[in-house]
C-alpha cells in the first residue's frame, strides 16, 4: 500500500497492515482543511486481534525506534523511558511528541496499542510506518483507529494499562483513557470533550 489514504484506511497490527473488522468511517482532513481519506472504527475484534497479537520488544528493538524517530524529535524520550510493567494502550494525539516519544520507548517492551483520535490519523500513520521501517518485532506496537465515544467502551475492554499523556504515570486498566494533556476518567468527560 504506498498511497497514504489506503493506510488510513488499514489498521497496523502485529507487524503488518491489516484490513479492520469495523465498517463505521470517519473523514479526516489534512492540516489545511482539505479531505485526506477515511479511517475504519476499530470493533471489539479489531482490539481483540490487536490484544492478542502484542508482543514485548528488547532494547535492541527501542534504540532501533528511537533512530528512526530522530527526525520526529523523539528519539531522546524513547531511549529515556522506564519501561511499563505491562502492555499499554495509548489514546492521544502526535501533538506533543516528547509525550508520544516516552509512551512509545514505555510500551515497547511489553507491547502498545496505539488509538488516537481523528484529528491525528494521518500524524499517527506516518509514525506506524516509520515504525513499520525500524525492523521492530511484529506485535509490539499496533495502530487502530480511532478514540471516539464509540471506541472508548472497547478501549477500557481491554484491561490494559493506559498511558498518561505526561508519561511519568500509567494508569491502572479500565478506568482511565486520555485525549488531550490530561488524564481523566471517561464517566467525567463533559458532552463537548466526548465529541472529537
Amino acid at each position: 500500500m504506498d498511497d497514504l489514504s489506503e493506510r488510513l484506511f488499514a489498521h497496523f497490527v502485529g507487524g503488518r497492515w491489516r484490513v479492520p473488522f469495523g465498517t463505521g468511517h470517519i473523514a479526516v482532513a489534512r492540516a489545511d482543511g482539505t479531505r485526506a481519506g477515511s479511517v475504519v472504527l476499530a470493533e471489539a475484534r479489531d482490539f481483540a486481534r490487536a490484544r492478542a497479537l502484542l508482543r514485548g520488544a528488547d532494547a535492541a528493538a527501542r534504540d532501533r525506534l528511537a533512530l528512526r524517530l530522530e527526525p520526529y524529535g523523539m528519539a531522546e524520550a524513547i531511549s529515556g523511558a522506564a519501561q511499563a510493567a505491562a502492555p499499554v494502550m495509548l489514546c492521544r494525539g502526535a501533538d506533543d511528541r516528547d509525550a508520544l516519544g516516552a509512551a512509545l520507548g514505555a510500551g515497547l517492551g511489553h507491547g502498545l496499542i496505539w488509538c488516537p483520535p481523528p484529528d491525528a490519523a494521518l500524524n499517527a500513520t506516518d509514525i506506524a510506518m516509520q515504525l513499520q521501517e525500524a525492523d521492530l518485532p511484529p506485535g509490539c506496537f499496533a495502530l487502530l483507529h480511532a478514540f471516539t465515544p464509540q471506541t472508548a467502551p472497547l478501549i477500557r475492554a481491554t484491561g490494559l494499562a493506559q498511558a498518561g499523556s505526561d508519561q511519568r504515570y500509567i494508569r491502572a486498566p479500565k478506568t482511565f483513557c486520555t485525549t488531550s494533556a490530561r488524564v481523566m476518567p471517561i464517566s467525567a468527560r463533559s458532552s463537548s470533550e466526548s465529541e472529537l
